[in-house]
């Protein structure tokens, strides 16, 4: 009998295939293979393999879309360009509601196998698909697949422990009931087995084990569905072969721990994990203890003549290093060019006093990082703590609009606590242009008289501020006369309509000159 359609996917590198909708679970059997999309209806099963992009033009127009997607012989479609066809997303739901594959492959050589007979795999190809396998990546291409058969894939190490995953929420949480309720059978390497019917609610959760042996020295595991199909399970055999391959060398392995290790981080703070407890389990795999709640901050460091990022590893590597020695259990890496910093706080302490306490470890760390690197500039934002650390995510944020404002708003400092901002940080979520309106409201005509006549005004109403109205200081700070500054601000009183005297009036114009700066950036 003839492979089907989905099982002929196995003759083609994992690495070249991206799959625009799920695949449809039951096999699929064509007769016909069309270049083009036919404006009658189609008279055998028909595969349609688009090489030419004036053809996807037919898909994106509603009237013939439904005509192609309606007709009962459109077995699948496959297209093959350099880059991925732009598809109206209402069109692909109709397909993949039509149980219709829709299929881009990267490679044109490899469109020939939908063309013949289909001969055994070719094992002389693995090469060639290894070093795709290795450009793309596991994370890159296990989430296609995952995407393609929709189910959940879990990596586990050596130990068990979750390295990675992808899938959907709710799957996501039953794999993981799933794992823990078969922990024991895990680490002892037995077979689970569940039997169809034996439990509705234990079928329902019931899931594949995948090993992944690394040259024999140890075993990963990828945990999937059970109710995968056979040509499903072949993919995905597929996969963990390749993975098995990809990770014979040391450099490889530990490359790939890497990739895992900064899926989990984009994760942590990025992504609100589903619980706290599958956070938890996760950070164990990296060593981390994160059942404990912790502070986090976000360091701006310039190292002057650098020459690229990969000082930032130093930097961290100096920092563990040296919290090893002192037994601080202190978690450090580098995100986006910046190093998060994370300190577990779980003592009881008022506001104030746990914002003192960060504070000063934040000291602390740049006096370190400065006696170590004496040009080092250093700049530290940090978030609010909260209880649990599922929310880190939210840390973070906060900490990255510290640093992006405090250098702004609180210009003698270089430590910024997202408290330290007040009522200011509300501005952030207010519309530009409503901040706009009131901006242009209090100083417009400042603006405008320093933008046409060279004037120094909004200089000066920021220095006013930043030195509460003292006229010896801010004279010298601008390096005026102080009889020249009072001539100033009697000016910028007189442009405004605001007494600088009056508590309630210099606020609106600070509000204002915090805002002017915020429109800026």
């Amino acid at each position: 009998m003839k492979d089907s359609f989905q099982e002929m996917l196995f003759h083609i590198p994992l690495h070249q295939l991206t799959f625009l909708i799920p695949l449809p679970k039951e096999p699929l059997y064509y007769e016909t293979i069309n270049g083009s999309f036919s404006k009658e209806w189609l008279t055998t099963p028909t595969l349609v393999i688009i090489r030419q992009k004036e053809e996807l033009t037919m898909l994106n127009e509603p009237d013939m879309a439904n005509q192609i997607i309606q007709d009962p012989n459109l077995i699948g479609i496959i297209t093959c360009f350099e880059e991925l066809p732009s598809i109206n997303e209402d069109i692909l739901n109709q397909l993949y509601q039509c149980g219709i594959p829709f299929i881009h492959v990267d490679d044109l050589q490899s469109l020939k196998i939908f063309q013949k007979d289909i001969p055994s795999y070719s094992y002389g190809n693995v090469s060639l698909e290894l070093n795709g396998f290795m450009e793309k990546g596991f994370i890159n291409i296990a989430s296609r697949l995952a995407y393609a058969l929709e189910t959940p894939l879990l990596y586990l190490d050596e130990n068990n422990r979750l390295l990675w995953h992808t899938g959907q929420e709710k799957e996501l949480r039953e794999a993981s009931r799933w794992i823990n309720a078969h922990q024991r059978e895990l680490e002892q390497g037995e077979s689970i087995i569940v039997f169809p019917g034996q439990n509705k609610k234990t079928d329902q959760l019931s899931f594949d084990i995948y090993t992944i042996n690394v040259a024999g020295l140890l075993q990963q595991k990828l945990i999937a569905s059970s109710h995968l199909a056979h040509w499903q399970k072949k993919l995905i055999d597929k996969l963990t072969g390749l993975t098995a391959l990809l990770l014979q060398t040391e450099e490889m392995f530990h490359e790939q721990q890497q990739q895992f290790r900064e899926h989990f981080i984009y994760d942590l703070l990025y992504h609100k994990f589903e619980s706290q407890q599958v956070m938890v389990k996760q950070a164990r795999a990296w060593g981390w203890n994160l059942a404990k709640p912790h502070h986090l901050f976000v360091i701006d460091a310039e190292l002057p003549g650098a020459a690229d990022g990969n000082w930032l590893d130093g930097i961290c590597a100096f920092l563990e290093n040296k919290w090893a020695e002192e037994n601080k259990p202190y978690i450090v890496f580098p995100f986006q060019d910046q190093i998060i910093v994370l300190i577990p706080d779980e003592e009881n302490r008022t506001t104030n006093d746990r914002k003192n306490y960060i504070l000063n470890a934040a000291v602390e760390i740049k006096k370190e990082l400065n006696r170590q690197w004496p040009e080092i500039q250093i700049q530290i934002g940090i978030g609010k703590w909260y209880q649990s650390t599922l929310f880190l995510n939210k840390s973070y944020q906060e900490a990255k609009l510290a640093l992006k404002f405090g250098q702004i708003w609180l210009e003698d400092r270089n430590i910024y606590h997202v408290n330290d901002l007040g009522v200011l940080r509300l501005l952030i979520h207010v519309h530009e242009e409503i901040l706009d309106d009131y901006c242009r409201e209090y100083l417009g005509q400042l603006i405008e008289s320093d933008k046409t006549q060279g004037t120094e005004y909004i200089k000066t109403l920021k220095a006013f501020i930043g030195h509460r109205g003292s006229t010896s200081e801010v004279s010298q700070a601008l390096f005026i006369h102080p009889n020249t500054l009072r001539n100033r601000t009697k000016k910028i009183e007189e442009m405004t309509g605001i007494e600088l005297q009056d508590p309630q009036e210099f606020m609106n114009l600070i509000v204002a000159i915090k805002i002017q700066s915020l429109l800026s950036l």
